[in-house]
């Protein structure tokens, strides 16, 4: 079956196309081409756009274009300052929901088809997610403004009444 294959091979006549073909393949090289034309496209365009833009701009210096600028408030006092960490934690609570909201779009739409096994996944999902929340929640961590424990407080001003003694 070998040897008849390879004679079948070897008696096809060659084509000018298949001639003319180089070994390593043309179709590459205008792969390639194709694709530099077209980086090299996006590039002018940019460099023409850009270009124009500061070419055609009108130029009008003023001290208050160089100034900070903090959410349409004036910046004030130094920028190096430590933010609280309830920033951070509400920012990263927001992206553990946003992305549980995310997963769990795809559940519900399968979820009759799938049945129990579709429940069970959700649940542990869920629990994965709902309890560090109601730790962070029991912990006070989502309160914007949270008290100072009392006992701490005391302490505080125990030491501060005492005046040194």
């Amino acid at each position: 079956m070998l040897s008849v294959t390879t004679t079948a091979i070897s008696i096809v006549p060659l084509t000018a196309a298949t001639a003319a073909a180089p070994a390593y393949g043309g179709a590459n090289i205008e792969l390639v081409l194709g694709i530099t034309l077209f980086v090299l496209t996006g590039f002018a365009l940019a460099f023409v756009g850009l270009s124009v833009g500061r070419i055609a701009r009108p130029r009008q210096d003023h001290p208050e274009k160089g100034a900070p600028y903090e959410c349409g408030e004036p910046a004030i006092g130094d920028s190096w300052v430590q933010f609280d960490l309830r920033f951070y934690t509400v920012a990263l609570v927001f992206i553990v929901f946003d992305v549980e909201v995310a997963l769990l779009w795809p559940w519900a739409v399968v979820f009759k088809e799938i049945g129990a096994p579709a429940f069970w996944a959700f649940l542990v999902f869920f629990l994965l997610i709902a309890i560090p929340f109601l730790y962070e929640w029991k912990s006070g961590y989502l309160d914007w403004v949270r008290a100072c424990t009392g006992q701490h407080r005391e302490s505080l001003l125990d030491g501060a009444g005492e005046g040194g003694d």
